[in-house]
């Protein structure tokens, strides 16, 4: 029989910025020959970290790229006055010049980054257009047809909905997710958890819910009724309503959006994860250009 597929997928963007405020929150702010390096070595520590852990895992690193599908249809639902505004249109509108910069400072250091996996043993995707999530999406259920196992290295949420068969999720050292804990924690299947983000939305990406959900009430309704349909059948049968419910119901054109925008997509074209072995000196000498002397040791860990 074939070896069963292990891999290692890792929400590059989300890992970057969860390093970068890391390190700004506990005023490491690194740098070398004057230029800010945190996020580069705080990623190759992660990846070490990830290997010490999962040495067998094929490591996959997937990148965001654009949001094609979800731009058009909540483009579209702004022209019909479903909405007032885009997908993800007033992320950082509000940040102040500090944050700016700092948010530029991340994005230098993430074009070097990605320079530097170059000299590691990983596939790193990006697809013009498509998200991350989508991308580990695809591998998912991709392999999941030959019993693969993944573990998925990201903080976000929305990877709930992928739990079980397989999937476990890093959200980090210290927060691990199985379908066991999340079905012991909120009572439902994991896949039902993209219903709950279409009736509660995403403040964070401009996906908008029913106004007042939040997630205790929408793992309440989902819990007891199903998926959204069900629950927006369920609200309707009912013969008298509370204003969460009356809410719902002049909303549902929006929740049924803000599910789809919710619901991750399979994509095209991604890659075999195939990951041939490099050679360390190249790594060492690009260790050695950036001082992180600290980490040569462990250089075989991602070679």
């Amino acid at each position: 029989m074939p070896d069963v597929p292990k891999l290692l997928l890792i929400d590059g963007n989300n890992t970057c910025h969860k390093v970068f405020w890391a390190m700004k929150r506990s005023k490491q702010n690194l740098s070398y020959s004057g230029r800010a390096i945190e996020v580069v070595y705080g990623f190759f520590k992660h990846l070490i970290t990830l290997h010490k852990d999962y040495p067998d895992y094929a490591r996959i690193i997937a990148w965001d790229r654009g949001y094609t599908r979800r731009l058009q249809e909540s483009e579209k639902a702004v022209r019909l006055g479903v909405i007032p505004s885009v997908y993800k249109a007033t992320r950082h509108e509000d940040d102040d010049a500090e944050k700016q910069e700092q948010l530029e400072n991340l994005h230098t250091q993430m074009d070097e980054l990605s320079e530097g996996l170059k000299y590691i043993r990983c596939l790193q995707v990006a697809l013009p257009g498509i998200e991350a999530d989508d991308i580990i999406n695809t591998y998912v259920q991709t392999y999941r047809k030959w019993n693969g196992k993944f573990l998925i290295s990201s903080s976000d949420k929305d990877f709930y909905q992928l739990l079980g068969n397989g999937v476990t999720i890093r959200r980090s050292e210290s927060d691990i997710w199985t379908e066991e804990r999340f079905r012991l924690e909120t009572g439902f299947a994991p896949h039902l958890w993209v219903e709950v983000g279409g009736l509660m939305g995403e403040k964070g990406d401009n996906i908008h819910g029913a106004e007042g959900w939040g997630p205790v009430t929408a793992c309440k309704y989902v819990q007891q009724y199903g998926d959204l349909e069900a629950v927006i059948a369920a609200v309707q049968a009912k013969e008298k309503k509370n204003k969460k419910e009356q809410v719902l119901l002049e909303s549902i054109e929006k929740v049924r959006l803000a599910r789809s925008l919710k619901a991750m997509d399979i994509v095209p074209d991604v890659p075999k994860p195939k990951c041939p072995p490099l050679d360390p000196k190249v790594l060492e000498q690009y260790f050695l250009k950036w001082g992180f002397a600290s980490l040569l040791k462990e250089i075989w860990r991602l070679v």
